[in-house]
């Protein structure tokens, strides 16, 4: 009986130091969230119970490896992944119009600072929509290529949100 109290309790203390770390999974950064990426709950508890039992997200921390930083935030590249994950059907209405305040979020996270070179953003995203959401089945790691590349031929915007 102790053992298994104990056992759940190393468990739950595992759980709960990775719910605060937030990668682009939800069982925080560390060796079990490299591993198990999908977001499916039984993956999520394999990457928790990883993290919890080879006690690896302080050294990811301390290190700023294995998609931990030192805050225990996500780095900014993986921000953006996981906003356009979250809110990809927000995305793909706003970008169609042209504006709204998961666009402008999503412009912030692509490095466009002052509300010029967002409103600029968010243009641009109209403006290109069709090779932005390619397809019905257009993911959040689609979007994100096809944002990067059709950026990269905007020098201005490129230059703006940099």
């Amino acid at each position: 009986m102790d053992r298994r109290v104990l056992w759940l309790a190393v468990l739950g203390l595992g759980v709960a130091s990775t719910a605060r770390a937030g990668v682009h999974n939800m069982s925080g950064c560390g060796l079990g969230s490299m591993v198990f990426k999908d977001n499916s709950k039984g993956e999520q508890i394999l990457a928790a119970t990883t993290n919890g039992l080879f006690g690896n997200q302080t050294f990811g921390i301390s290190s700023e490896t294995l998609g931990c930083t030192k805050d225990g935030m996500v780095r900014s590249e993986k921000r953006r992944e996981v906003y356009a994950e979250v809110n990809l059907q927000k995305l793909s209405q706003e970008m169609a119009q042209g504006r709204g305040q998961y666009l402008d979020g999503f412009a912030a996270l692509s490095g466009c600072r002052g509300q010029a070179a967002r409103e600029s953003f968010a243009r641009f995203a109209q403006s290109r929509y069709e090779r932005l959401f390619a397809s019905e089945e257009t993911d959040a790691a689609a979007l994100l290529r096809n944002v990067d590349r059709e950026l990269a031929s905007d020098a201005a915007l490129t230059k703006a949100c940099s």
